[in-house]
């Protein structure tokens, strides 16, 4: 999925009228461009003004290893909300011990391990590895997820490590601020950097249960922020299963821990060229202006050609009140 462009003319030859003539080794770089975009119907339409046909996402991804053992990729994403595109994601990533070809030294345990620098989609619980909704089963995502951490993506540094039987991701990141409604002027709890960690082991096959923790340092020290949570997912066949579940504590130094909890169970069967998933999933917040929600989508997804799928999606609220509303979505998304 993708093709590969092979830069201009990237060679030249030096004459040497002295000693004769000697040729420059012809040196290619080769850049692997993909991306992927989706187009969304509602007639539920949830902001003012939304229109029933609107784009969701559209990304160009250009990716290029530039030496031997390093890579760089630069993701350009467009964004519903402005209109216009903007970095998703600029890495550069240093492969260093592994069993594959492309680690700088061979170490058998390893499938790989490396450095990425730059901006990325931070690896916390198992959500974040399907952030483009080329990749992503359902057409919404759970709603603890952008509550807690509202699809993390971040710039800094994080060291990987990916084995048979366990993964172990930590990273230090910029980190970012939170706000509590308080009157006319919001308390702001400002943040200058996090770090944290994903752990993982994969006891059998097809099965991997994982752990995340993150801690924000603030500003100021009467106040703290902290990200947990613990995630597994199994396949077997046709069958695909996951759960997560996320809290996010705030203690904005006024007296008072407040704790933005939530979790969601989802599983997906795949029959020939189409399938269909079911989620439930729940979020109990404590931060003034969160409501609690509660949801079950259910729906399917049809194959219309290799690279495209139309996917359907019936959100009904479980909660209690009027804080969420039932919803049917339909999307169409493919890759290139």
């Amino acid at each position: 999925m993708g093709k590969i462009i092979r830069s201009g003319l990237a060679c030249a030859y030096l004459l040497l009228a002295a000693s004769g003539a000697a040729a420059v080794e012809v040196r290619y770089t080769p850049l692997e461009i993909t991306g992927f975009m989706d187009v969304l119907f509602s007639t539920d339409n949830q902001a003012p003004g939304e229109h029933n046909f609107r784009l969701g996402q559209a990304e160009f991804d250009i990716a290029a290893c530039l030496a031997s053992h390093t890579c760089t990729c630069v993701a350009l994403a467009y964004d519903p909300e402005t209109g216009t595109f903007g970095l998703g994601a600029a890495t550069i990533e240093f492969l260093l011990a592994g069993n594959g070809s492309d680690c700088r030294h061979h170490y058998a345990k390893w499938e790989r391990s490396g450095l990425m620098v730059g901006q990325f989609d931070v690896p916390f619980g198992i959500d974040w590895l399907v952030y483009p909704s080329v990749d992503r089963r359902t057409i919404t995502a759970p709603v603890a997820i952008g509550a807690t951490h509202d699809s993390w993506n971040d710039v800094g540094a994080m060291a990987f490590i990916e084995a048979p039987k366990y993964t172990l991701r930590a990273w230090l990141v910029n980190g970012s601020d939170a706000e509590l409604p308080d009157g006319d002027e919001p308390l702001v709890l400002a943040t200058d950097g996090a770090v944290g960690a994903r752990a993982s082991v994969l006891p059998v096959g097809g099965v991997e249960l994982g752990a995340s923790a993150a801690t924000f340092n603030t500003t100021d020290d009467a106040q703290s922020m902290s990200l947990v949570g613990v995630d597994a997912q199994a396949t077997r066949g046709p069958w695909a299963l996951k759960a997560e579940y996320v809290a996010r504590r705030l203690d904005f130094g006024v007296g008072t821990e407040l704790t933005d909890a939530g979790w969601y169970a989802q599983g997906t069967r795949d029959f020939n060229r189409w399938s269909l998933f079911a989620r439930w999933d729940k979020l109990d917040a404590e931060t003034p202006g969160t409501a609690d929600l509660e949801y079950l989508s259910v729906g399917l997804g049809v194959g219309v050609s290799t690279p495209a799928e139309l996917r359907v999606e019936y959100r009904s609220w479980q909660g209690d009140g009027d804080a969420g509303d039932d919803t049917w979505q339909a999307q169409l998304v493919t890759g290139f």
